[in-house]
């Protein structure tokens, strides 16, 4: 259920900016050891909020949106760059065990829990409008967190 609803997020997004987006081709291999510290249950916490704000200065949550948390490797370092430069990555389908996925609240509140600690990145697609006329964006962020601590972070664009 997670992994069709992130797959979902971005092919939103790339029909969103479908004259926009090309496809990247991942140059960096994925290396399933590198993700090795981040399997499994841990003590730590990330909590935020995750918005965007539009050309006119008004802040549209990412309410009811699924928010991911990616593990920080070269791997996914090369994929998040390509999504930000408007190019979707063909990613290896093992990534999807690695990533954790909670539903934001209506005010774009977030909350992972039992995470190991580590380096990663949040990612939250935030779509709005008319059926026929819908823009949006991805709010990011990246961020550490320690054994057994709490972080807050707030997600938006950069």
């Amino acid at each position: 259920m997670k992994a069709i609803r992130n797959i979902t997020c971005i092919i939103a997004l790339a029909t969103l900016f479908a004259g926009c987006v090309t496809q990247h081709q991942m140059t960096t291999p994925f290396d399933e050891s590198e993700f090795q510290p981040f399997v499994g249950k841990g003590t730590a916490t990330i909590t935020g909020q995750a918005f965007l704000k539009t050309v006119g200065g008004e802040v549209r949550y990412g309410a009811g949106d699924p928010v991911i948390l990616t593990p920080v490797t070269p791997y996914t370092t090369e994929a998040l760059l390509a999504e930000r430069s408007l190019q979707l990555p063909q990613t290896d389908p093992r990534l999807l065990k690695y990533l954790h996925t909670v539903i934001a609240d209506g005010s774009g509140n977030f909350e992972f829990q039992d995470i190991p600690p580590g380096d990663y990145y949040i990612k939250c697609a935030i779509v709005w409008g008319v059926p026929d006329q819908q823009t949006g964006g991805v709010a990011w962020a990246k961020t550490y967190v320690g054994d057994g601590e709490i972080v807050k972070v707030v997600v938006t664009s950069q």
